[in-house]
């Protein structure tokens, strides 16, 4: 990172462009080419405690497969959906580095989900949307920029609808910040105007970097001022009287959550989701019965089997909102009379492969939705590892380019998954 990269994030921060700047993009929805990508939308769930993988796996590879523990809620869907094991990014292990699981990388560094939503994200009225149910773990970070900055999630469903409905009131809101965030980048620009006529070569050239920079501020700020234009959509959707936030309430918030995605594709307000399943020491009640421990404490069940049930009905519970979601996008219709989850990919999964065991290998993975050959198991052979055995990178390397991103590497991954998918 350049010095002049540095402070210029230093004094955007300090300006407060930060919070004038959200995820808005172009003003004009963009309408289906004859030969526009087949896949419209990128979803990207991640649950923070991951499965029980012998619960998650089916125990057979092939269609034929009998539907397994955690995943029997949504065995009527499975045409609609594929199921991979033996898939990771050859990353290490822990809490710490479960960020691997959209970014493939030991370091932090740009998500594959922004990669997609830099190439269609100008489409609608957000690029891309973060969203967790209550408090995200801090490591719990799903989403980077390319200069590997996590970004972070809406908690709290209320303030999701706001940012999605908004009131003529927010907009007034929203237009004075970006007055204020306008008059700051003039200032900006004219103290570094004055500054360039006394600084040497190389120091110009930092600046002409700099003023790149703020010309891509300014190009958001002008899209965000047409959008605020445009109506947003309407809906009938009411909200309950209060977030359900707390610790022991998030598989409800979780609910409320997925019903809002599923407003935010209905609605074309955004093309690129994050959904991150938070998971700490929350005590659940599922079905009348308050488990025997927290939710971190089931993940490391030592195997014994008491824990190993109760972390398994907290698996089906995130495992029966998805079906839910999947359910909801198979029934709605896009303008062109589409299945709108015909024309999305939802990656459903985790970054954790073993939460017992803090590994972070044969990550449990699911897609789907597109227009993908679906209802099989595949399972990856680890056993005679070749330089063509796929990574999970690869697998993000076909759903980038289902949706147009002209992409043949990912982290390390060098290939596709074509041959499994399409």
């Amino acid at each position: 990172m350049t010095d002049v990269t540095m402070k210029r994030r230093q004094y955007l921060k300090a300006s407060g462009i930060a919070l004038t700047l959200p995820l808005l993009e172009s003003s004009a929805r963009a309408t289906a080419a004859p030969n526009s990508p087949p896949v419209k939308r990128l979803v990207s769930i991640g649950s923070y405690l991951g499965f029980h993988t012998p619960s998650w796996f089916p125990k057979q590879a092939g269609r034929d497969y009998a539907a397994s523990e955690v995943l029997a809620p949504i065995d009527d869907l499975r045409k609609e959906f594929t199921i991979f094991s033996g898939l990771d990014h050859r990353s290490p292990n822990g809490h710490k580095h479960w960020f691997n699981y959209l970014t493939g990388s030991a370091t932090r560094s740009v998500s594959f989900d922004q990669i997609v939503a830099k190439a269609v994200g100008g489409q609608t009225r957000f690029a891309s949307l973060q969203v967790t149910c209550g408090a995200a773990p801090a490591q719990g970070q799903m989403s980077f920029t390319k200069e590997g900055i996590a970004l972070p999630p809406i908690g709290r469903p209320s303030v999701l609808f706001g940012k999605l409905f908004s009131s003529d009131s927010d907009k007034a809101r929203m237009e004075y910040m970006l007055d204020s965030g306008r008059s700051v980048l003039d200032q900006v620009l004219n103290e570094a105007r004055m500054l360039q006529k006394q600084v040497n070569a190389r120091d110009r050239q930092k600046l002409d970097e700099y003023f790149s920079s703020v010309r891509e501020v300014e190009k958001k700020v002008q899209k965000q001022r047409k959008w605020l234009e445009k109506p947003t959509p309407k809906v009938n959707f009411e909200l309950p009287k209060f977030d359900p936030i707390a610790p022991d309430i998030t598989l409800e918030c979780e609910t409320i959550m997925y019903d809002l995605l599923a407003l935010a594709l209905e609605t074309d307000s955004t093309r690129v989701i994050s959904l991150l399943l938070p998971g700490s020491g929350q005590v659940f009640t599922i079905n009348g019965q308050r488990l025997i421990s927290g939710y971190h404490g089931l993940s490391h069940h030592g195997q014994d089997p008491d824990k190993v049930a109760d972390f398994n009905k907290i698996g089906r519970e995130h495992v029966s909102r998805f079906g839910n979601f999947v359910r909801r996008l198979k029934n709605a219709k896009d303008p062109d009379g589409q299945s709108i989850l015909d024309t999305t990919a939802v990656l459903y999964g985790s970054g954790m492969g073993d939460a017992n065991t803090h590994n972070n290998s044969n990550l449990p993975i699911l897609v789907a939705g597109g227009p993908f050959k679906h209802g099989v198991h595949h399972a990856i052979d680890r056993g005679n590892e070749t330089s063509t055995t796929p990574l999970l990178g690869d697998l993000f390397i076909t759903l980038m380019q289902s949706m147009g991103v002209e992409v043949d590497r990912f982290a390390g991954a060098k290939r596709n998954m074509n041959d499994y998918l399409l």
